[in-house]
């Protein structure tokens, strides 16, 4: 069963006088999977990363599963998986020898999720990381993190560097999960194609306040899911 995660009147600032995300209050029902949405700058990445643990809210109340994840971030972090743009992978070691040092932090890590992972994005395990492209290093990103049998997906701009069809094999697979073991998804992202057929609740945030959280069909408002990148960037676009 995916994770609640739970935010009460939640802030960031770098400075008293840059306020990064301003009072956020939301409630993310277990097994959902939200699509996080707003332009460059907005706070997305900002609140992955006190969602994580990697931060600590200046001010609010952060729960996930019911723990503060800064308190006991390691303990917490073994069932959530993390996906980033940002992140590195060390080029001198092959794509085995990664997913070999990855399978010791994971007690639920699944050698045979593993297995199915590298044969949908064909990924070879030979192959040293610095011979990869930036889309097949997120591929190996993608395996190593979805391995782990997670109840928390939070998946930060991952989508930008993957092709279409990875893209694609990405979300159909988080849909998998989610659909299978309830996992919860938190996907943040600007590419909106196909995204629609995924997803279960939208979220939008602009200047780092949270603007609107809504069941897809309740965002869709009677409208066709043909038109969601319409309807996004509507709003997106009055606030």
């Amino acid at each position: 069963m995916g994770f609640p995660i739970e935010l009460q009147n939640l802030s960031y600032s770098v400075s008293q006088n840059r306020l990064l995300l301003d009072s956020i209050s939301l409630t993310v029902p277990s097994g959902a999977f939200v699509a996080l949405l707003g332009e460059n700058g907005a706070g997305k990445t900002t609140l992955m990363d006190i969602l994580v643990g990697f931060k600590k809210p200046t001010q609010g109340r952060l729960l996930v599963n019911g723990t503060e994840p800064a308190q006991d971030p390691w303990e917490q972090r073994k069932t959530i998986s993390y996906l980033s743009e940002k992140m590195g992978l060390p080029g001198d070691w092959s794509v085995a020898e990664f997913l070999e040092f990855n399978r010791y932090f994971y007690p639920n890590y699944s050698s045979e999720l593993e297995s199915q992972l590298l044969g949908l994005f064909k990924v070879n395990p030979a192959q040293r990381i610095f011979n990869l492209s930036a889309g097949e290093i997120r591929r190996v990103q993608v395996v190593s993190s979805l391995s782990i049998n997670p109840e928390l997906v939070l998946a930060d701009e991952i989508t930008a560097v993957l092709d279409i069809i990875g893209r694609q094999k990405f979300l159909s697979f988080l849909s998998e999960l989610n659909r299978t073991r309830q996992t919860t998804v938190i996907l943040a992202t600007n590419i909106l194609e196909d995204l629609i057929n995924h997803i279960s609740h939208v979220a939008l945030i602009s200047r780092g306040r949270l603007c609107l959280f809504k069941d897809k069909h309740q965002f869709l408002e009677g409208e066709e899911p043909s038109h969601f990148s319409t309807i996004v960037a509507k709003h997106l676009d009055t606030l």
